[in-house]
């Protein structure tokens, strides 16, 4: 089991926006969405040297040895989910 980062850690987390209102809409395709979204957020998170904290629905809570490190996942992260 990986372990996450100790001493000072950079904490990111992530909501779908609208999210709630898009699965009482189009559930089939939320949840088809939601499993590329996860995809794509921990193939990031291993790229970028993260630690998958928790996830909840359509939010995770990851840890980050360093703020760099961290604002580059999201950044990754964001264009990552505008390709797919």
């Amino acid at each position: 089991m990986k372990q996450g980062p100790t001493g000072r850690v950079t904490l990111v987390f992530t909501d779908v926006e609208g999210s709630t209102e898009l699965w009482d809409q189009v559930p089939e395709a939320m949840s088809d969405a939601l499993t590329l979204h996860d995809q794509i957020l921990r193939q990031q998170i291993a790229a970028h040297r993260g630690y998958e904290v928790k996830t909840e629905g359509d939010a995770f809570m990851v840890a980050f040895g360093d703020s760099d490190a961290a604002v580059n996942w999201c950044l990754a992260c964001q264009s990552a989910l505008i390709k797919a």
